[in-house]
């Protein structure tokens, strides 16, 4: 035998030598099994992670985040609510407090003050669309009384003194005399600076009376 033919010869004899055992093939094939299964496993974990997401976004954006809607416009300010007029006949005395009394003739408004003469305002002195008032009271209060002479019944008459608005009350004679009666009373003194305002019934400035303070 050539040296090659006995080479060959010693390696088959140590190869039918070695032990050769079952294949393993049940293994192989359940191995195979568990990985596909964790491969669909993790496929479908993917897949409900990307539904599940947008869900979650969307319930954040809904409980957080405010609309983003531009502001509405501001109302335009209401027209005064129609006062209430008192109607007296003439020479009624209506009380104001404090010791004030007002009543009403054709000649127009008395204010009645304790411990002293009735004040004349005449209503045929108020020049048309013009208001007339008097004042009395000390550093206590004052009350202010007035006419205001106008083809409209106003729907309101305001007392600005001291930083403060007030609503005066209207009082008028039966009929249409062409003018209307008014008071108010505020706690300041009658030397403070006060505005008397007459409103109509949309709310326009029918007159205003400015009076400036006093020392």
């Amino acid at each position: 035998m050539t040296p090659d033919e006995t080479l060959a010869a010693a390696l088959h004899e140590a190869a039918a030598a070695v032990p050769v055992g079952t294949a393993p093939t049940a293994a192989v094939m359940l191995r195979g099994r568990t990985i596909r299964r964790r491969r669909r496993a993790m496929r479908s974990a993917v897949v409900a992670a990307a539904v599940l997401v947008p869900v979650a976004g969307a319930a954040f954006s809904a409980t957080f985040d405010s609309p983003s809607t531009p502001p509405a416009p501001a109302a335009p300010a209401p027209a005064p609510a129609p006062a209430a007029v008192r109607v007296v006949d003439p020479g009624e005395k209506v009380p104001l407090g404090h010791g004030h009394t007002m009543r009403l003739t054709a000649q127009g408004l008395y204010l009645g003050m304790p411990k002293a003469t009735e004040q004349l305002v005449k209503a045929a002195g108020v020049p048309g669309g013009k208001i007339s008032a008097t004042t009395s009271g000390d550093g206590g209060g004052t009350v202010w009384a007035g006419i205001y002479r106008g083809p409209e019944r106003p729907a309101g008459v305001t007392l600005s003194v001291g930083g403060r608005t007030v609503g005066a009350r209207i009082v008028t004679l039966p009929g249409s005399p062409g003018w209307v009666a008014f008071h108010a009373y505020a706690a300041r003194a009658g030397t403070d600076g006060s505005t008397i305002t007459v409103l109509g019934a949309d709310g326009t400035v029918l007159a205003t009376l400015a009076k400036p303070g006093r020392g």
